[in-house]
């Protein structure tokens, strides 16, 4: 409970320091989505309650209704201070210090956590109903834990959690949108679109492996990329796949290039290792270097798959990538863009670009021109 307790402290800390930056935005972002979602399930709950609800034995609650204006009102407060708390929540478990602890003890926290505030959105409930009315509802603890309208409240408070967090859980596997896609049968038959690639992978990988053992190199990748998705978060790119030490991340063509988000995440990812520089030597004994290519352009969407469905992307653009981050190694350079991507960038001295010239890939006919990109 203590790791927790740290962990929201330190989400608030960390949306107050990012005021201004892409964290809060997207903290703010969260918590308001979080206060509509229980709105929603607040004005539905009051409209099952209207249907008939109240009328079952052990599940009437108030003695005399409450106007339109008065629910609403009830239903505003509610969804605001359950809403607020439960982002705290959320924001607590993506903190790294509860990311790392086994899924019982976070399963148990969470628990204690939900439980919490299901206690405290009930009273915050009954205090707010008797602003209404006239005979003030005056319940004990006890008289509310084995009360049938408490009773229904919490299963329907769980269940909708359950939905929160199943939604949540599909965004984090699949990434943003697709579940809603999927459902839509957006990506049924194939279909063009235009993304940006980016393939990340660790450096001198196979000696790494051999020279750390595969047990303590895989928990070296695995704390890469989870440092890898908070930054990919940032800028609003998402996580293909992963293979082996490699990550494959995308971007919408129009918002990779916007900001030049594409190359920004590269180098948030290389300075956010720089800065756990001390936590990657005591653990690991080194800090871990990756080199990337990108690329862009049109290619095939489509769903895959029947036991285990999946959006795929199909065409020459994630091959030419591959190819692209291949030619690090022999150009001794960490970031490597095609000519296309290039020109699409607008640089402002941030970052300096050098041209390469133009390189036959493998399993290309036709060369193509590679720039190295660098931060000044």
């Amino acid at each position: 409970m203590t790791c927790f307790v740290k962990a929201i402290f330190k989400s608030i800390k960390d949306i107050i320091l990012n005021f201004m930056g892409t964290d809060f935005k997207d903290n703010i972002f969260f918590i308001a989505k979080t206060i509509l979602f229980w709105f929603f399930a607040f004005l539905f709950y009051d409209v099952f309650r209207r249907m008939g609800l109240s009328q079952e034995d052990g599940v009437v609650l108030l003695r005399e209704p409450l106007s339109r204006t008065e629910n609403l009102e009830l239903t505003l407060i509610l969804s605001f201070v359950t809403g607020f708390i439960y982002s705290l929540i959320e924001f607590g478990f993506e903190n790294q210090l509860l990311k790392r602890r086994g899924l019982g003890v976070r399963l148990l926290i969470k628990t204690i956590s939900y439980f919490l505030l299901i206690n405290i959105v009930v009273i915050l409930a009954i205090e707010q109903l008797n602003r209404f009315l006239t005979v003030p509802l005056e319940y004990s603890y006890t008289q509310l834990i084995t009360n049938g309208a408490v009773h229904s409240f919490i299963i329907y408070f769980i269940t909708c959690s359950l939905l929160f967090t199943f939604f949540r859980i599909v965004n984090e596997k699949f990434g943003k949108g697709v579940l809603r896609d999927m459902l839509l049968g957006k990506y049924r038959n194939p279909r063009i679109e235009k993304k940006i690639f980016m393939f990340v992978d660790l450096k001198s990988s196979t000696m790494l492996a051999e020279k750390m053992g595969y047990i303590k190199y895989s928990s070296l990748i695995q704390q890469c990329f989870y440092d890898l998705n908070e930054v990919v978060r940032k800028y609003d790119g998402q996580i293909y796949q992963y293979v082996g030490d490699e990550a494959v991340i995308f971007w919408d063509f129009d918002k990779g290039i916007q900001k030049n988000r594409c190359i920004e995440c590269f180098f948030a990812f290389r300075n956010k290792l720089h800065l756990k520089s001390g936590f990657y030597k005591k653990k690991f004994q080194l800090l871990p270097e990756f080199k990337a290519g990108i690329h862009g352009g049109d290619l095939i969407v489509t769903e895959v798959g029947v036991a285990k469905k999946e959006i795929a992307y199909h065409g020459d653009v994630i091959n030419t990538t591959a190819r692209i981050q291949e030619q690090c190694s022999s150009f001794e350079k960490e970031l490597l863009i095609s000519g296309s991507i290039y020109n699409e960038l607008k640089f402002n001295g941030v970052h300096s670009c050098i041209n390469l010239g133009e390189v036959l890939l493998k399993g290309k006919q036709k060369p193509i021109e590679i720039y190295t990109v660098k931060e000044n």
